[in-house]
């Protein structure tokens, strides 16, 4: 979706004060509203959900309109130091309490001096974007429904019918794009048809009121995709484009026919990435040992399973799942550079071909919850976590910008990206390594697991 700027198609988060000289030429009305101080709530609300309700928009606060007759920006009178805080918190607080449902919408606080425009060195202006919303229409705590109309300075009450009929259906088509994107998966050949596959589909911003574009040449994007440094690499060797997507595989020792791990990218910042489980299918539990042989617990898998009485044996292996997730969120890092993106993204999981598995993870502590409560069996073919499919059903995944180590984030994005896929194969999210016993961080288990299970693959 195009948003409309007055600064040469900048975004918010790329203006400067000396940028606010172009509104010198932006008249107030569809797009724009100028305040000369911070407004009261129940104006500010009104201002906000008009902007969403309409075609999106921008407040400024600070700035007077050079006259009724010429309503551009005249003078840039800021607001103080001391009521820069206390407006930002208002702003905040009257979309909250007043609209319903609350709008997305950005700030930004432009401090002077500045020449150009005789902005004062204690004074700021408040720039506030407010993107066409799809949850509209947003509610007035008065009851009225407001939008923008042409030249006009102030929103406008919204009574008729049909406009209002317009804003009730105006997410119906995004929410047919998620459902169409749910409902797309991969293709299967007739050897691959029994064989469960993960498949992680992340997304930059479900409700498309932001644009997210990845503005770099493919070469770009397939070094962020075959980088080989950082936490744990999970190089593609294999691009292409198909379409409006770039494809990544990784073929090298794999054979190019399988579907082998792919990264389906469109310059939206929508991925789909296909993660292949190995699956074993022993003759007999005494065979397992042979498919598993190299990692620590094996025969104490192999005790829960005869405990159980487990006949029919469809084991798959995910030790080497978590160290994959850990390279995704690296690469996912990256791409999100490349867009200029500096929020979260969102994560749905997929669990295909899944019917009557029984997963195995090499951690003592996950085998003696197996040895007390019964090995897990998926029930399903096909597993979906967040079930729906509308643009609000995904779990947010956390950038840890807060916190400056990269490791540390990578790690901390990767667990939340396996606290889905745990809880669909019924093994625990998370272990805590203060009590029980437990000497180590769930995610370093995790990790030595999956180094085990890298050297294994390689035998296999």
């Amino acid at each position: 979706m195009a948003h409309y700027s007055p600064f040469n198609k900048k975004s918010i988060q790329d203006i400067d004060v000396d940028d606010l000289k172009d509104l010198r030429q932006s008249v107030e009305g569809w797009y724009i509203e100028y305040k000369r101080e911070t407004p009261n709530a129940v104006a500010i609300a009104k201002s906000i959900s008009a902007f969403a309700n309409t075609y999106g928009g921008w407040l400024f606060i600070g700035i007077a309109e050079e006259s009724k007759e010429r309503s551009v920006a005249g003078d840039f009178l800021g607001v103080p130091r001391c009521d820069v805080d206390p407006s930002l918190q208002r702003l905040r607080k009257a979309a909250t309490d007043l609209l319903n449902p609350t709008p997305h919408f950005e700030t930004k606080v432009l401090w002077g001096p500045s020449t150009d425009i005789g902005l004062s060195a204690d004074n700021a202006v408040i720039c506030v974007w407010v993107p066409q919303s799809i949850s509209a229409p947003h509610v007035h705590k008065t009851g009225q429904i407001y939008r923008r109309v042409s030249d006009a300075s102030e929103p406008k009450p919204e009574s008729d019918r049909f406009v209002l009929d317009q804003l009730w259906r105006r997410a119906d088509e995004i929410k047919q794009y998620h459902r169409n994107w749910y409902e797309q998966d991969p293709e299967l050949s007739e050897n691959e048809e029994n064989r469960p596959y993960i498949r992680l589909m992340l997304i930059a911003e479900p409700w498309g009121e932001r644009d997210v574009w990845i503005n770099a040449d493919n070469e770009d994007i397939c070094t962020a995709l075959s980088k080989t440094t950082g936490v744990s690499a999970i190089p593609f060797d294999n691009f292409y484009t198909l379409g409006d997507e770039l494809i990544g595989r990784q073929l090298n020792g794999n054979d190019p026919h399988n579907l082998t791990l792919t990264w389906r990218l469109r310059r939206s910042l929508v991925s789909d990435v296909i993660i292949p489980l190995p699956l074993l299918l022993p003759n007999s539990l005494d065979a397992l040992e042979l498919d598993l042989a190299g990692y620590v617990n094996t025969q104490r898998f192999i005790d829960v399973l005869k405990k159980y009485q487990t006949s029919t044996i469809r084991i798959v292996d995910i030790n080497y799942l978590f160290n994959i997730l850990i390279g995704v969120a690296e690469i996912q890092e990256r791409l999100c550079a490349l867009a200029n993106w500096s929020g979260n993204y969102f994560l749905k999981v997929k669990l295909l071909n899944s019917w009557r598995t029984v997963p195995f993870v090499d951690v003592v502590e996950i085998l003696d919850r197996f040895e007390k409560y019964g090995p897990p069996m998926c029930l399903d073919s096909t597993i979906a976590l967040p079930r729906q499919t509308g643009p609000e059903k995904y779990f947010e995944i956390s950038r840890q910008s807060d916190i400056e180590q990269h490791e540390a984030r990578m790690l901390l994005q990767a667990l939340n990206m396996f606290t889905p896929l745990a809880l669909s194969y019924g093994i625990p999210d998370w272990l805590p390594h203060d009590q029980d016993g437990l000497e180590q961080p769930y995610y370093s288990l995790l990790q030595a697991a999956g180094r085990r299970a890298l050297e294994l693959q390689k035998r296999r």
